[in-house]
């Protein structure tokens, strides 16, 4: 397998992820589904966007030098460093939406933050509160009390999906 074609292969899974979730947000009735829809076509734009910048066109090479801040080299493959660096930032993923599934966004959300900046970031814990307070309270005021958009509360609080 040629080294452009592992550089895209994370995004097409990205895509077919993001996809999916856009045709399962038109199974929600009204209003209900503009989130997760909004969601979906963000995802979809942002992994088209990567795809691109995985290639070495003209534009693909400049995308990636803005995205990542590094020149697109094809002599070094980054293939060859270990698969834990693409295993962690998928495993952080995975694991709020794991948190999100049993606890809800609110709850999720700080719970994650802290860990992600502590354990990730090496942030102190007053940075670290400061910023899940925040990122909580800014999430549980744009959609529960201005959108009136209620998140989804986990399956331990009664959520469905």
């Amino acid at each position: 397998m040629s080294p452009q074609l592992r550089r895209i292969i994370p995004a097409l899974v990205g895509l077919a992820v993001a996809a999916t979730f856009l045709v399962w947000s038109h199974a929600y009735d009204g209003r209900a589904h503009t989130i997760p829809m909004l969601i979906g076509w963000t995802a979809v734009i942002l992994t088209l966007i990567d795809i691109v910048a995985q290639t070495e066109t003209g534009i693909g090479r400049t995308l990636h030098e803005i995205l990542s801040g590094q020149p697109l080299d094809s002599s070094s493959t980054e293939t060859d460093r270990s698969a834990r660096s693409g295993i962690i930032p998928a495993l952080w993923v995975a694991s709020f939406v794991g948190l999100v599934a049993i606890i809800g966004f609110i709850a999720a959300i700080p719970i994650y933050t802290i860990a992600f900046m502590r354990l990730q970031g090496r942030m102190p814990w007053r940075k670290t509160t400061i910023g899940a307070i925040a990122i909580t309270a800014v999430t549980w005021i744009v959609f529960e009390q201005l959108l009136r958009y209620k998140v989804f509360e986990g399956w331990v609080f009664g959520g469905q999906f």
